[in-house]
This record gives structure tokens, sequence and C-alpha cells, in this order.
């Protein structure tokens, strides 16, 4: 596959982006839902399965986007080197069709309805909160899953029962950021910035619930504007509230501007903590490095360990677009096995059928899974929720890309495998996200809490 896309600058870049293992949940709810069947004859046009990838492919998100759609490329070359997916005794070879959702809500619609036009009833990528939030609904509408993997009670919570969500919650993870900020680096006062949508409200409120039950403060909460590039105000506020540790919830091109001017505006030795597209393009820039080096950051286990297969992946990757593995590779590449197989599983190109699978094939088959899986859950009307471990870890800026994760995992074993996903009894699976009387952030002793009232154990997960 050869994709053209707009190269960049790092400068033009910041600019531009400022721009149980299984269990059914609906089964505990009264039963899976019943769906009239589906006429899938069409779904395989020329015996040829497709995929529709939905990213960006210029602007300043290509260093998420374009990693993204190659490792979804790659899966799907693997699995028809395998033989293709095989249903109903007929093999079918996977293609992957890549639409532009240029990072916008227009762009994302736009890019489905061309595809669902062209009978593709699989799409993935959705990178941005606008994008899936415009399509959500009309994907069951048009009998196609969504796989996606942006975390938001706003978006990833709402019905839709065509959702595959194939990474971890918000919810989920960042209390364990909040417990190591307090009990390890004995932080007491943190200051946040955030982008303004539901992706980075959740990660805020998760966070600040748990450190503030534990003892902490929140003592300056900012926002990122519209093509904000002057955070010198928010900085200067922090440093007057004698901010201990800035937690930053904002992708790489800004993000790597407010550690700099943090670092040069009174905060020079502060930890950083940190979410979204963060990945060894970093600290490309100069004084990059330097900026955001030892950041903690939350990592799947093919992003904080290294094989063979990593060497071979990360060789391809940089000889087709000049970029390296990063966060955003592994959203695309175990998630498209784990379709194809849930296809071969269900013997149904239906993608409600397929749905079903997922749960299973995320159990059965998660050695084969880079990601390590805990299995899923399938939820009554939201869709199906992969269990995905995750790692603290920390920015190695000294790293090389090419031969090593940029993200050592801290040490102290809570930190490392935990749940990326929230209990299978959460009122969240089930309750709209406008319900007030819902907690949607709640504290780690919390959400332990209503592992132990699920029975839920956890596996430990080795690199």
């Amino acid at each position: 596959m050869t994709i053209n896309f707009k190269q960049m600058t790092r400068r033009e870049m910041f600019r531009a982006s400022g721009a149980a293992g299984t269990m059914l949940l609906s089964t505990a709810l009264g039963g899976r839902m019943a769906h009239a069947a589906v006429d899938t004859s069409n779904f395989a046009k020329d015996g040829k399965i497709s995929i529709g990838t939905i990213l960006p492919l210029s602007g300043g998100f290509t260093v998420v986007s374009q990693p993204w759609i190659h490792s979804i490329q790659y899966a799907i070359d693997e699995i028809n080197a395998a033989g293709g997916v095989k249903v109903g005794g007929t093999s079918y070879e996977v293609t992957n069709v890549v639409g532009d959702e240029m990072y916008s809500a227009a762009g994302g619609l736009s890019a489905f309805k061309k595809m669902a036009a062209d009978g593709v009833h699989y799409t993935a990528g959705y990178v941005s909160v606008e994008a899936p939030a415009a399509v959500q609904g009309i994907n069951v509408r048009n009998n196609a899953m969504m796989i996606e993997g942006i975390t938001g009670k706003d978006m990833c919570l709402t019905r839709n029962a065509l959702r595959f969500f194939e990474f971890a919650l918000a919810q989920a993870t960042a209390p364990y950021l909040a417990h190591y900020a307090y009990d390890v680096l004995k932080v007491r006062k943190v200051a946040s910035i955030e982008l303004t949508n539901t992706w980075g409200t959740d990660f805020h409120l998760s966070f600040a619930k748990t450190f503030q039950q534990m003892g902490g403060q929140i003592v300056h909460r900012a926002y990122l504007e519209a093509s904000q590039t002057d955070f010198s105000a928010q900085i200067s506020q922090m440093v007057a509230s004698q901010t201990e540790l800035l937690y930053i919830i904002m992708g790489d091109g800004p993000a790597s501007a407010v550690a700099l001017q943090a670092r040069n505006g009174g905060l020079p030795s502060i930890p950083l903590m940190a979410e979204g597209a963060w990945g060894p393009e970093t600290f490309q820039e100069a004084g990059g490095a330097q900026n955001v080096d030892g950041t903690v950051y939350q990592g799947s286990r093919p992003y904080v360990m290294w094989d063979d297969k990593h060497t071979q992946l990360v060789n391809k990757l940089h000889a087709d677009t000049g970029l390296w593995l990063n966060n955003w590779f592994w959203h695309g590449y175990d998630p498209t096995k784990i379709v194809c197989w849930a296809m071969e599983e269900a013997n149904s190109l239906d993608p409600r059928e397929v749905m079903k699978a997922i749960p299973t094939v995320a159990t059965k088959r998660a050695s084969e899974l880079m990601i390590r899986p805990q299995g899923a859950i399938m939820t009554k009307d939201k869709g199906v929720f992969l269990k995905i471990p995750l790692w603290l870890s920390r920015f190695n800026a000294k790293a090389d890309p090419m031969k090593e994760s940029n993200l050592v995992p801290v040490e102290g074993a809570m930190y490392r495998g935990h749940p990326g996903w929230m209990p299978q009894n959460w009122a969240g699976y089930t309750a709209d996200p406008k319900d007030d009387s819902v907690n949607w952030n709640p504290t780690l002793d919390e959400v332990n809490q209503m592992r132990k009232e699920a029975g839920e154990s956890v596996t430990p997960v080795e690199l």
C-alpha cells in the first residue's frame, strides 16, 4: 500500500495541531438484544472484505494517523498472508479503504458516508472527538461497525450497539496516575491543562477525584484554547499556586510548547504527566528531549517493551513513513486482527454477529495479540469494550526508537499491567452520559471496590 501524505516540519505540525476474560453484560441485563437478519450477500464484493480507515491525511495529526493507517494495513497483510478470512467455507481477501477525517466532524462524517455508500461495513480510526461523535448512530443505521479508541463519556459511552472500543477508558487509568503522583512522587499540589472536550474532561476529573481523596490539591486547572501558542499566563498562575506537578492532557505539538514554556517560565524541574499523542516524534524538535524526558505516561504492553516483532514492524513503518512505533500504531494493529478473527469465530460477515464474537476472540487468542487483552465486556446497547492492561512508564528521550521503546515502566506492581477497563458492574456501561446521578469519575478505591463486588480478578501480564 502506498499513501501519500503532506510532510510537515514540527513547527508546522504544532501550528496545525493547535487548530473474566469474557463477560456478557447484556446477559446480566436480561439477555442479548435480538436483531433482524442482515443480508450480507453484498458485504464482500468480488470476494473481498473492506475495512475502512478514517483518519487525517494532512496537517499536524499525520504523525498520529500515518502509523495508525499503516498498522491496520500491516495487520491486514498478515491476515491475507495466512489465507484471508474464512467464513461459510469461503476465504475472503481483506482490503483497506482510507478516508480523510480532516480532524473534524464534517470530514469524518463525509468519509464514513462515502464508505457506507461503497458497501464498507467496518470502519476504524477516528482520532478526533468530533468525527466519531458525528458518526455515532449513523453507523448502526448503515450496519457498520465503528472500531474506535478515543475515550470520553459523551462519545464512547453513548448508545451504539456497533461500537468496538479497543483501548482504555480515562475513568480506569487516570486514577493510577493520581495514586502514583501522591504516593510515589510525594506531590501534593497539581496543575493541569487540557483540551476542552469530553476527552480532556474525563482525564482531568478521573485524576482529580482520586488525588483529592488521597489528600492532594488541584491548585490550577487550565484549558487549551483554539490556535493557542502562548501559555505564559497559565504558567504564571501555576507558579503562583506553587504547583508541584503539571498534568498535560493534550497531544504532542501544543503539549511540547506547554512543556517548553513551563520549563522556561518558572517550573524548571517539576515532574510532568501526560495524555494524548506523545511518542518518539516528541523528541525531534530542538530542546524537546530535555523538556519532556522522564514524563510519566501510560502505555499498552507493546508500547513499553521490545522484541523481534517490534524490530520487523518499525523497520517497515520507518521505510514507509519516516516515523516510528508510537501509541497510535497499537490502536490499529491488534484490533484489526481481532475483528477479522471474530468474523471467523462468528462464521458471519454481519457486524452484529461479529460483535458478539469479539469477547471470545479476545480471550481465546490473547496470547497471539501483542496487547494481551484480558477479554472484553459486551454491553446491552453500547457495544464491546476491550479489556486492555496498561503500564505507567517514563519517557526516555535517549532511547533509539529503531531499537527500543521510548517508554520505561515505573517500579511498583500496581502500576504494571493495571486494568484499562472499568469493572463490568459499573453504571457507566448502561446509563445515559447525561445522567448526573451516575458516578462517572470514581476514585481508585471506589473502582477497586466495584471490581471486588463483581468478583472480577485481574490476571498479571508479563512483558
